[in-house]
């Protein structure tokens, strides 16, 4: 396999320090990341608090559901280590995709319809892989540190 940073597109690579928010729910989707090193788990904040929804970590993307659209963040993202990520731009993606015949564009809007709707339907019945839901549970004093970063990254973005 290619290593990522050798590819044109993947020259900068991006240092996300432990607990930094990459990005909030509700927020406006500018970016696809790309870890290259670290963790990133993905929350979403409800009248309970914080619930954790996945951890994501080297090679995996986030963001890939709101590329092809113009819908908001559904979670926010935070780096539970110090993380390395490639951001692409939104519009970079569309200007490849503008090159490409329309169907490979059709064929990648359908499958990112059918996953944000896998996805949807994974978090409304609570679907979980057994191994990975202990990674999932926050302990009350993540929580509270999640929440503060959530809250410090609104206030600095005006959110």
């Amino acid at each position: 396999m290619n290593d990522l940073s050798k590819e044109d597109n993947f020259r900068d690579i991006v240092k996300i320090k432990k607990g930094s928010v990459l990005f909030h729910e509700g927020e406006k989707s500018s970016y696809l990341y790309i870890v290259a090193k670290g963790k990133v788990l993905l929350v979403k904040e409800d009248e309970d608090g914080i619930r954790s929804l996945g951890i994501t970590g080297e090679k995996n993307f986030i963001g890939v559901l709101s590329m092809f659209n113009d819908e908001k963040r559904y979670a926010s993202a935070i780096a539970l280590e110090d993380t390395d990520v490639f951001m692409i731009k939104k519009s970079d993606i569309r200007k490849v995709l503008k090159d490409c015949p329309e169907w490979v564009t059709n064929i990648m809007v359908t499958l990112t319809d059918r996953l944000r709707d896998v996805d949807e339907l994974m978090r409304e019945h609570r679907v979980v892989s057994s191994e990975l839901e202990n990674d999932f549970e926050l302990n009350n004093i993540e929580k509270k540190e999640m929440k503060d970063a959530l809250k410090e990254y609104r206030s600095r973005r005006g959110i």
